[in-house]
């Protein structure tokens, strides 16, 4: 049976390009739609059925020195994790992860609870706000004053008010029998009012 190195016509130590160009290369003749209808192009399937593995595992550092060492016949050592690995794998996997451009998580995280212990003691330290002023929207429970011309307006309750809104409802509707009906002063509708 030929090893991945012989399915691809590459020597053992052969860098990463070689390995990539002659991968691409057998994929353009041995591809099935490459290879004529019936037969060959059966034989052509496994064929590159066989060629993917070889890429597989030779392109990829850690199965590439997992499949030398045991080309070698080397008893592979345990890893931390259970599966076995040569010293040499160790080294590719770790140079590998060192060049493979991903960020380390952990000075994010670090980051994230910074920012959140942060925000947290800024809103304890903090004082309260004052409650906002009226905004002159009247809904249940806003405080109202009548103005001249019969209109309610909203005033702050902590402030001297002549009612107390009850609800509000448009024009066409009637208030409940026990409010008094007053015009909104923005148009909105008639107040519903308790003294």
């Amino acid at each position: 049976m030929p090893t991945h190195y012989e399915r691809l016509g590459v020597r053992p130590d052969a860098g990463t390009d070689e390995i990539r160009s002659a991968y691409r290369a057998l994929a353009r003749t041995l591809h099935p739609d490459a290879a004529a209808a019936g037969s060959a192009a059966g034989r052509a399937g496994s064929d590159m059925a066989a060629v993917n593995e070889a890429w597989r595992v030779l392109s990829d550092p850690g199965r590439r020195a997992m499949y030398d060492a045991s080309l070698r016949g080397a008893p592979p050592a345990p890893r931390s994790n259970g599966s076995p690995a040569g010293a040499s794998d160790v080294e590719a996997v770790l140079q590998t992860r060192a060049s493979s451009g991903r960020f380390p998580k952990w000075p994010f995280v670090l980051l994230f609870a910074l920012a959140a212990i942060f925000i947290v003691s800024a809103g304890a330290l903090t004082q309260p706000s004052r409650p906002a002023g009226p905004d002159n929207l009247l809904y249940p429970g806003s405080c109202v004053t009548v103005v001249p011309n019969g209109d309610v307006a909203e005033v702050g309750c902590e402030a001297p008010h002549d009612a107390v809104v009850v609800t509000v409802v448009n024009f066409d509707a009637t208030c409940p029998s026990e409010t008094e009906t007053r015009r909104d002063r923005q148009g909105r509708g008639y107040a519903c009012l308790r003294r």
